[in-house]
């Protein structure tokens, strides 16, 4: 009797299992679809447009899994492909729209853009922080990364979209920039946002005349040689005081 109540328990539990897994398949293919219906609206080709990333972030989504690293093999995916970050954001922005959120959160947006700066600025090393730093948290930031020696030849650059809508075109700009002007990043590319409207980074001051021909909003500061000092250039940059 016991095996059989064992047979008819596994029975109902393999139902119940294979009901989830239709209803998350049902929900994540609406999701896609309906992703994939604004994306066509936004000018992309159907065949162009869906890759695995697309697959994996409306799964984990409908199952209400962490889909950070869905969002980082979309990255990647869209920048093997070629696709400039902006277009990938915007797509991203269709997704959520679709959802009727408010846009997807900050460390989605991080894991994206690093993960397509792996790809698009190799060999350099992008990092990007999630959320707004603040001047304290910039100083710190560079004493750590050069805790015993600033690199000659750097500067802070500052990138203001005023009006921004999303609070990541600055940041887009940027790192689009540097597929043009390849030298424009030292080996370490630490990226801060400090509002809405601005990022800051570390450039290579040597390609300062080109960045500013490229981006009407830029700011660029040298640092000086000496890491308190260029600690204080970046977080009075960072804030607009310099």
């Amino acid at each position: 009797m016991a095996m059989d109540g064992d047979r008819w328990l596994s029975a109902k539990a393999a139902e119940r299992r294979a009901r989830t897994i239709y209803r998350y398949r049902t929900d994540a293919e609406a999701l896609r679809d309906a992703w994939r219906s604004g994306a066509e609206d936004e000018g992309w080709a159907p065949e162009d447009w869906w890759v695995p990333g697309v697959e994996a972030i409306t799964r984990a989504l409908v199952e209400g899994r962490s889909a950070i690293p869905a969002y980082a093999r979309l990255g990647r995916e869209r920048a093997e492909a070629g696709y400039g970050v902006r277009v990938v954001l915007d797509d991203v922005r269709t997704l959520h729209g679709a959802m009727a959120s408010h846009g997807p959160p900050p460390q989605a947006v991080r894991a994206l853009v690093q993960a397509w700066a792996a790809v698009m600025l190799a060999p350099v090393r992008v990092t990007v922080c999630a959320g707004y730093a603040t001047a304290e948290h910039l100083r710190a930031g560079l004493a750590e990364m050069y805790h015993d020696a600033l690199p000659a030849g750097l500067a802070v650059l500052a990138v203001e979209v005023p009006d921004a809508a999303t609070g990541w075109e600055a940041l887009a700009l940027l790192l689009e920039a540097g597929t043009h002007i390849p030298s424009v990043f030292a080996a370490e590319a630490p990226m801060a946002r400090t509002s809405p409207e601005r990022v800051v980074a570390l450039v290579r001051d040597d390609a300062a005349a080109a960045i500013r021909a490229m981006i009407e909003h830029a700011r660029i500061v040298a640092l000086p040689t000496d890491l308190p000092g260029a600690a204080n250039v970046v977080a009075r940059v960072g804030e607009g005081q310099d």
